[in-house]
């Protein structure tokens, strides 16, 4: 089946799927980042929902049990004895290889602005590349919005076998492209972090 992306991108339904991180402990937020409140609504409820608009095949993946509320998007589970988003990126490639897709895009939990054109971008990208894509803006590289194809998975488990556990370092082994967005007064890719973070940003 072939549809649309917002940019007018024709892709095939099985083409593509997105994976929401959200297993981080969230230390400097005080725990719970992705529950958190921002103007009024919980902080994955915009990835979710900008997630929502392009149509393709969606889950989050947590730590644990219970550390994103129960909703329709089905959860699946960070690889067990791997730190940080590596291994998120494990279980997601795991999921896109399960649900017959060739590439997965990973994004954070706590990016409420994220620009409408990531997905359609990105996925473009890592298909003429034959490599992952991932988005840079204001002279900085952001590891956890990138599309990976499935078929980098291998290479992904060697990396982590080695003890590796950088996301960044993972882009660099599958000699990833990076494709960026212009710099503008309000970054599609800011992150939240801290309470103040949340504080500074309400406005």
């Amino acid at each position: 089946m072939l549809t649309r992306s917002p940019q007018g991108l024709g892709f095939r339904m099985d083409e593509i799927g997105v994976v929401i991180l959200a297993g981080g402990l969230g230390t400097r937020m005080g725990g719970g980042k992705p529950e958190r409140l921002f103007k009024g609504r919980r902080l994955i409820e915009y990835v979710l929902d900008r997630a929502a608009t392009w149509d393709v095949p969606m889950a989050i993946c947590v730590r644990e049990p219970g550390q994103v509320a129960a909703g329709v998007v089905d959860q699946i589970f960070d690889r067990p004895g791997v730190e940080g988003p590596l291994a998120g990126l494990l279980t997601a490639l795991d999921w896109g290889r399960g649900a017959g897709l060739g590439h997965v895009l990973i994004l954070p939990c706590d990016t409420p602005f994220l620009p409408e054109n990531v997905l359609a971008r990105l996925w473009r990208a890592a298909r003429d590349a034959g490599a992952p894509a991932v988005a840079e803006s204001n002279d900085r590289r952001h590891p956890t919005c990138a599309v990976w194809p499935v078929m980098s998975l291998p290479q992904i488990k060697t990396y982590a076998a080695t003890g590796q556990r950088s996301l960044s370092g993972a882009l660099d082994a599958c000699n990833a492209v990076e494709l960026s967005w212009s710099d503008n007064a309000s970054d599609g890719f800011i992150n939240i972090n801290t309470p103040g973070d949340l504080e500074a940003l309400q406005g």
